[in-house]
């Protein structure tokens, strides 16, 4: 059985979806309740659940914010948001932190029961690829200790985070001890540089949780059928990838505060973002971490600001589910002439010119 947190401040609504007796039938126990965001991250912490149906709008921490939350912490629970109609701008914040579905206030057994018919394929199907990878990993983890130690991951991991590009020749390095290992076995090897980047990404993620919220960083894929020299270019990319992002993003800074002040902007980057903000949450003034920021990055914060949101701008344009209006307003600015300035200053091109010289036909 699939075990339900259910998180509602609203008690009628929390009574009703207890006494709904399709639960089992479809494989799910309700196994918890909370009355925010806040009470749901402790229970989540607690104990393990594997789905959360969470009212989109409540007092204390409200459904966007547990969510953001839970993505920052690297929790990937599939979630399921309760929401009324009037509710549908906000909610898009929800699409795009990955919300698994909506149900619509007020909702029937019916549509109660479609919903956990969806969410039961999904995590079965989720757990079948759990258990493929985890006998992957086991097997590749015990080939990889006869080639090479665990040390390599760890040391990759840090110099990526340091934004050097020597993380790029360690890692050709590393290819190359290993591809000397395995003797022309091509699917030997591309099993263990899958484990390897697995590793390091996850390393990656441990160490600065919040950067899964980039849309732009390095993804695994499968390395199945290349040959050697396919092998390693993909494994450079991949790790070259990581190198830029963090450097693009200001990521190798070591100070904490530089740390936090990225981590507020890339978290916020759709509001409306005033450094006087970033200087009130962390509890300095705006003249000290505008100068901080320059000296360690070596340009302003303002810039970083649209840095980011013009990054976010061309992720969203990729998608094709927006206009250019609708992005400006999700980026929080409030005339979409204005945005459009900004992007060209950034881009070079007009977010229209972008989209059709990208292909993205919207």
């Amino acid at each position: 059985m699939y075990r339900v947190l259910v998180v509602d401040d609203d008690v009628a609504v929390r009574y009703m979806l207890k006494r709904y007796k399709g639960w089992e039938s479809f494989g799910f126990v309700l196994a918890g309740e909370a009355s925010d965001g806040r009470e749901a991250l402790i229970k989540l912490d607690k104990e393990p659940f594997d789905v959360v149906i969470s009212d989109i709008k409540m007092p204390g921490m409200d459904g966007i914010e547990f969510l953001r939350e839970l993505r920052n912490s690297g929790n990937d629970i599939c979630v399921l948001f309760l929401s009324t109609y009037s509710d549908f701008s906000y909610a898009k914040q929800g699409i795009r932190l990955g919300v698994f579905d909506y149900l619509t206030k007020p909702f029937s057994d019916e549509t109660l029961g479609e919903a956990l018919d969806r969410v039961k394929v999904y995590l079965d199907e989720k757990k079948k690829k759990k258990a493929v990878v985890n006998i992957y990993n086991k097997n590749a983890l015990e080939s990889s200790q006869v080639y090479y130690s665990k040390n390599d991951e760890k040391k990759l991991v840090s110099i990526i985070l340091t934004g050097s590009l020597e993380a790029i020749n360690l890692g050709d390095r590393l290819f190359e001890k290993i591809a000397q290992f395995t003797e022309g076995d091509a699917k030997k090897l591309a099993i263990l540089m899958e484990n390897i980047l697995l590793e390091v990404d996850e390393g990656i993620y441990k160490a600065i949780p919040w950067i899964k919220n980039l849309e732009n960083r390095p993804s695994n894929k499968s390395f199945e059928g290349m040959d050697e020299k396919e092998l390693k270019e993909q494994f450079i990319d991949h790790i070259s990838g990581w190198v830029r992002l963090v450097v693009k993003f200001e990521l190798h800074q070591s100070d904490s505060l530089m740390r936090k002040i990225c981590e507020y902007v890339i978290n916020h980057v759709e509001e409306d973002i005033k450094i006087e903000n970033i200087a009130n949450e962390l509890y300095v003034s705006r003249d000290y971490i505008g100068k901080l920021f320059k000296q360690k990055a070596g340009y302003n914060l303002s810039e970083y600001i649209t840095k980011v949101k013009m990054e976010h701008a061309k992720y969203l344009i990729s998608k094709g589910e927006y206009r250019n209006y609708e992005i400006s307003e999700i980026l929080g600015y409030k005339k979409a002439d204005y945005f459009s300035q900004v992007f060209k200053s950034y881009v070079g091109c007009t977010p229209s010119e972008y989209r059709k010289n990208a292909g993205f036909n919207f």
